[in-house]
């Protein structure tokens, strides 16, 4: 019996230190996903799913319990910001160690890496709609999602940098996009990032397809 608790405590010790570890970076990865504003990606996914949902309808009006159904999916699924926490969450953790989202928090926590995140999320938002925009799923013509699309705009407008920004006076911006972890995260974001965003994206995508051809059945829009 002893020797049975003996070896249960010298188990229980071993593991201790690699739980400590994992509650370090599980800290150090919901450090650097609040750090990010997702509002940019929020506007974008909004559009995208709205017109998802108008591209489902094939010119005719949406009922009105249908489009209910549809921003309720939005709301609950896009504006809400606990999918984002989860996808980039999920992807930093997977990709980057203790140590590299620890680097990345502590250097977003600082004045010239707030500036240079959103340098960073311009970056990856330009990308995740020039994309939809190519491929034709957003369409800044398309009648029926003009305030998601007014949305849209106003965020970029508020984010951008008025004028050019000097970061001279801040050399860890230029350490951090240079070497380190921040070449890393910023092509895991490019990569990951973006995979994770457009993946909740086309799955919600589908769920308001089928909101809208289930209003089929009753009369109205498919």
């Amino acid at each position: 019996m002893k020797t049975l608790l003996i070896g249960m405590l010298a188990v229980l010790c071993a593991s201790m230190p690699l739980r400590a570890e994992d509650d370090l970076k599980q800290d150090a990865v919901s450090r650097v996903v609040k750090a990010h504003d997702p509002a940019l990606f929020i506007a974008t996914g909004a559009l995208y799913l709205k017109q998802s949902a108008l591209r489902a309808a094939r010119g005719k009006p949406l009922s009105q319990a249908a489009l209910s159904a549809v921003e309720q999916l939005i709301d609950d699924n896009v504006r809400d910001t606990a999918w984002f926490e989860r996808a980039w969450g999920t992807a930093i953790d997977r990709h980057l160690s203790a140590e590299e989202a620890d680097e990345i928090a502590t250097h977003f926590a600082t004045e010239g890496g707030r500036l240079q995140r959103r340098v960073i999320e311009l970056a990856v938002s330009e990308v995740l709609t020039s994309n939809y925009t190519f491929t034709d799923r957003i369409d800044h013509r398309m009648k029926g999602s003009e305030r998601e699309l007014k949305d849209l705009q106003r965020i970029q407008a508020e984010r951008l940098f008025k004028g050019v920004q000097d970061f001279s006076a801040y050399p860890d911006t230029v350490k951090f996009a240079s070497s380190g972890a921040g070449p890393k995260y910023m092509k895991m974001l490019m990569i990951q990032g973006l995979e994770a965003i457009t993946v909740h994206f086309e799955e919600l995508s589908r769920q308001i397809r089928g909101v809208v051809a289930a209003s089929v059945g009753q009369g109205h829009a498919d």
